[in-house]
């Protein structure tokens, strides 16, 4: 005998179904409690319930005063639980590093159509400061900003919101694991060739500079993963 479904799924179930019958988008409101709870035949508590996890993996967000409407589109809930899905092993980390790998070598290429003079200029100067960085969080922190750079120009605002999912994932699993850091130096001269194949329009040069980026986690993650044991 099957398990029946809880009534707070069921809610969701029926609010996400009402969303997509009404073709409500993103910033539109839902009918207020008693009539929405009316029109879908469940209880007032059971729509509270229903919201509040809706509202806990992005899909609604409740306004002052109670109102409540559809969320704009957003990866933070599933960077908020991603890190918990994962194994605190080698495999996962070696995982999450293909796809992020994969992810910013192949948009890396699309990047040789659309980069301006600026644009590499801005990443230069980025790459540039990390070596007065050193290798704690200011380091960290320009990592971030020259990898969200690195993509604005394609001017797609779902790429940088996982480009940011991924990078802040990596990070967390990161701190978990004894990854070797690598060196201001190294990450200077890794950043820059990326930047020098950028200016070069050179999608050979770039994708090695992309893949010489990863070498040395990639080489922890290879040896640490259980599969390989």
């Amino acid at each position: 005998m099957s398990r029946k479904e809880p009534l707070y799924l069921r809610g969701q179930e029926q609010i996400r179904q009402f969303i997509l019958d009404e073709g409500l988008v993103a910033g539109d409101s839902l009918p207020p409690e008693a009539e929405l709870a009316a029109q879908l035949g469940m209880s007032r508590l059971s729509l509270r319930e229903a919201v509040r996890g809706l509202q806990t993996v992005g899909v609604l967000a409740v306004q002052h005063g109670g109102s409540v409407r559809v969320a704009e589109f957003s990866f933070a809930p599933i960077l908020d639980n991603l890190p918990y899905g994962l194994q605190a092993d080698g495999r996962s980390f070696r995982d999450l590093l293909e796809l992020r790998e994969s992810l910013e070598e192949g948009l890396s290429i699309r990047l040789l159509e659309v980069l301006r003079p600026r644009d590499v200029e801005r990443l230069r100067a980025i790459a540039k400061a990390m070596a007065d960085a050193g290798s704690g969080d200011d380091q960290a922190e320009l990592d971030r900003r020259f990898h969200e750079q690195l993509y604005l120009p394609l001017e797609n605002a779902l790429v940088t919101q996982i480009i940011e999912t991924f990078w802040q994932a990596f990070h967390r699993m990161r701190a978990s694991h004894t990854v070797p850091v690598p060196t201001p130096e190294r990450l200077t001269a890794e950043h820059l060739a990326i930047v020098d194949a950028l200016a070069a329009r050179d999608e050979k040069q770039l994708a090695q500079a992309m893949r010489d980026h990863f070498a040395l986690i990639r080489d922890w993650a290879i040896v640490n993963d259980t599969r390989d044991a």
